[in-house]
């Protein structure tokens, strides 16, 4: 498998989970459901099993706590760790049980942590680097978290530019103005 066809992959399966939600088949609570439903979309759109990993190691990656969300790449065995031909980073900002707070540190999870370990993986995995960003936000006020401001800058644009800066994809799943959720790739 090359990084296009997981890239492709990554795409549809982003699609179907936008196709789920909007049908109101799919309600995730936490991070953990829409990663779970994502692997299994990259499963059911032909992503083979020996070739798709979550929350693990990346060969070359030295930082032996440093795990990735989703990796799709062939298993070393000897050194129990993925050689990828894609690496994703997953953070989702909930519609339902956060506060604006904790959406916050959450995008400032992004910045510090998902930002920099992709940044630290471009040493084995030039293309194929990958932050999703899950963007469930539409109340009155906000549609979509990364339409408002950090810092007094727009946040979606505070991504754009820090993946632009370290040669990274950006896909932004979030609602459009009628409430159905819909993929963007930002970078």
């Amino acid at each position: 498998m090359d990084t296009a066809l997981a890239l492709e992959l990554l795409r549809k399966s982003l699609q179907d989970l936008c196709e789920v939600f909007n049908q109101n088949e799919f309600n995730p609570l936490l991070e953990s459901d829409v990663a779970a439903h994502l692997y299994h979309r990259l499963l059911m759109n032909g992503c083979p099993s020996l070739h798709l990993y979550s929350e693990t190691r990346i060969c070359g990656i030295d930082e032996e706590n440093r795990k990735y969300d989703l990796a799709i790449g062939s298993v070393d065995t000897e050194l129990a760790c993925v050689k990828p031909v894609l690496i994703a980073q997953l953070k989702c900002f909930q519609r339902w049980g956060f506060s604006h707070q904790q959406h916050r540190r959450r995008f400032e999870g992004i910045i510090v942590e998902d930002i920099e370990s992709l940044k630290q993986a471009s040493g084995v995995l030039r293309e194929g680097r990958v932050e999703i960003v899950a963007d469930f936000v539409h109340t009155s006020q906000t549609i979509g978290y990364l339409n408002g401001s950090w810092n007094g800058k727009k946040r979606r644009d505070v991504l754009i530019s820090l993946c632009r800066e370290n040669a990274l994809s950006l896909i932004w799943v979030h609602p459009n103005p009628d409430d159905k959720l819909v993929v963007e790739r930002l970078v």
